[in-house]
């Protein structure tokens, strides 16, 4: 194997932040720029990299850079077969992809030009017709490929069918010219035919976080062809002075612990390596504003027991790093009550004291999982319980019958269930809304429209 060396650049710095290096063995370092370095505003590409001349070993290096790679493996299927690669060659991999990486982040051969730049609305995008729109949300609810012509300009991690976009200020739907490096706006996510109304879930398990005082990304259900899709609002863009839109470097929890993206629920990991409450306490410690974090943090936590969200993983929570605010916990971004469906797991993606499900949580796992973050007092402990899942359990039974008007009966019966199983264990009075309504029933064969 021969060496290897990629530039590793941030959108909104002229020169690279750093160098990725596979030498003739196949391992990855990656060093800091010095330039870089003597910044004032200078950012580290994660909290597992921090900034230091020093470099990074294989180790670090490889889960860092393994994540920015697509968890769907259409295009790393394509690329390894065309150019003889291995999937563990990852700087191999990059030297392909890697201009394409998700948010702030592009790896491109050394010497290389930026290829991510601020975008004008008004020149750096082409809309999309009617037609082209329709063909594209079809093929990924199919998961054929895209149309021909179609690149998707910000490949994206997940299982669920999706793709960047642009949403002009006339609401048009657009892409960025080619070549124009500009950013996208909006992720579209299509369900396939087996789970035709997961956009209208997920809309609704968004609005209800919004709602409820979860700091969560913008989304609606947008019919393209007959067919519901979600469009979420990308919580990495935003304006500059000038009116362009320009990304923001975020990374998930995956990233920012230093796991590759195979490890992003506890149960995959070890106890040395893996995302568990103790590595969770670590990012939000290190963000500008550890108390308000954790407690968005632990709010986020009971709403998903409540909502029956158990794929809360590593990759489903993330931190913005700015120059300006430091790091802060991003909004929610991917919410979906996979418990409606009975071809997925309902272990928790991370455990709670020792509880791997919402069944087996008892109030000192509970207690368990605030001491482990930093809760110390116990009077503090039983405050937090209270005030959480009594304001959440409140919000969410007043949605039930609105819920049940738009045919998602089935969402409420799951979120009162919870609410049953749950409450009592905080000795918390169930609301009188989730004690009335039909108990949950995992019928099979996908997600329930009921």
């Amino acid at each position: 194997m021969t060496e290897l060396t990629l530039d590793v650049r941030l959108d909104g710095f002229a020169e690279p932040a750093g160098a990725l290096v596979r030498d003739q063995q196949g391992a990855l370092a990656f060093v800091y720029t010095a330039a870089h370095l003597a910044r004032s505003d200078a950012l580290p590409l994660s909290l597992s990299l921090p900034l230091t001349d020093e470099p990074y070993g294989d180790v670090a290096a490889r889960a860092f850079f393994d994540n920015l790679l697509q968890e769907r493996d259409g295009a790393l299927t394509e690329v390894m077969a065309r150019e003889g690669l291995s999937r563990d060659d990852v700087a191999g991999l990059l030297l392909h992809l890697g201009k394409d990486c998700a948010g702030a982040l592009s790896v491109l051969p050394a010497g290389a030009p930026p290829v991510k730049v601020p975008g004008n609305p008004a020149a750096d995008y082409r809309p999309l017709s009617e037609s082209k729109l329709i063909g594209i949300v079809t093929a990924l609810r199919d998961r054929r490929r895209l149309p021909e012509g179609t690149t998707d300009p910000s490949p994206l991690a997940g299982v669920q069918s999706k793709i960047a976009l642009t949403r002009l200020p006339d609401g048009r739907f657009a892409e960025p010219l080619p070549g124009s490096g500009a950013p996208t706006t909006h992720i579209l996510k299509v369900p396939d035919r087996d789970h035709p109304r997961d956009a209208a879930y997920e809309s609704a398990t968004l609005d209800l976080s919004r709602a409820l005082d979860c700091e969560t990304s913008d989304a609606l259900v947008v019919d393209i062809g007959g067919i519901e899709a979600l469009l979420v609002r990308r919580f990495d863009r935003a304006l500059d002075g000038q009116g362009r839109i320009v990304r923001l470097h975020q990374e998930d929890f995956a990233q920012a612990l230093g796991l590759p993206a195979a490890l992003k629920y506890e149960r995959k990991g070890t106890k040395e390596r893996r995302f568990d409450v103790a590595g969770i306490r670590r990012v939000l410690d290190a963000t500008a504003n550890p108390i308000d974090a954790r407690d968005r943090f632990i709010r986020a936590t009971f709403f998903d027991l409540m909502t029956g969200n158990v794929d809360n993983h590593a990759k489903n929570f993330a931190i913005l790093h700015t120059a300006l605010d430091g790091i802060g916990f991003a909004p929610r971004y991917d919410l979906l009550p996979t418990r409606l469906d009975p071809n997925l797991t309902d272990e928790l993606a991370f455990k709670i004291g020792n509880a791997r499900t919402l069944d087996a949580l008892t109030l000192s796992d509970l207690d368990q999982f605030l001491t482990a973050l930093g809760v110390s007092s116990a009077a503090a402990r039983r405050r937090v319980f209270t005030r959480h899942a009594q304001s959440l359990a409140k919000g969410l039974s007043e949605s039930f019958d609105e819920l049940a008007r738009k045919g998602m009966k089935s969402f409420a019966d799951l979120m009162a269930s919870n609410l049953r199983q749950l409450l009592p264990v905080l000795d918390i009075v169930v609301p009188e809304a989730a004690m009335a309504r039909d108990a949950f029933v995992n019928r099979g064969g996908g997600w329930l429209s009921s």
